[in-house]
């Protein structure tokens, strides 16, 4: 019965890293897609939450403005407008964490603002040197 519960946590935990895994690489290789994709799901939840639109009519909001968003990421104007605009946001999410986990040190915020806003348009513009359409 143990092996059986030592093979199963095992399976679990390798089903976790998996997804994790997969998560992580499409983040990496497919930033733009997926930007695209959780911009579009937060347009259809705040459009619910705020202006308590019909759940069904948030998904149409959704999908309409990754239609929107998508081609106009993979433009060279709005690659930059929008690219820039989404690696300084993640970098300022990664400084509010690490602002938390420092004790407030404003050193080590900004720091790391500039260090993930820098790797986060890195992985942007490797994105654009993949779709050659840019």
């Amino acid at each position: 019965m143990g092996t059986l519960i030592g093979m199963a946590l095992s399976l679990i935990i390798a089903i976790i890293v998996a997804v994790a895994a997969t998560i992580i690489g499409l983040f990496v290789g497919q930033i733009i897609f997926v930007e695209s994709v959780g911009i579009s799901i937060a347009a259809g939840c705040l459009a619910n939450y705020f202006l308590h639109i019909h759940p069904a009519l948030c998904l149409i909001i959704g999908i309409g403005v990754f239609l929107l968003l998508f081609p106009l990421m993979n433009r060279k104007f709005g690659f930059w407008i929008i690219g820039g605009f989404m690696s300084l946001l993640w970098g300022l999410l990664v400084a509010a964490f690490v602002y938390e986990e420092t004790g407030k040190d404003m050193i080590w915020t900004f720091v790391s603002w500039g260090l993930a806003s820098i790797v986060v348009l890195a992985l942007h513009l490797n994105a654009k040197r993949k779709n050659t359409s840019i």
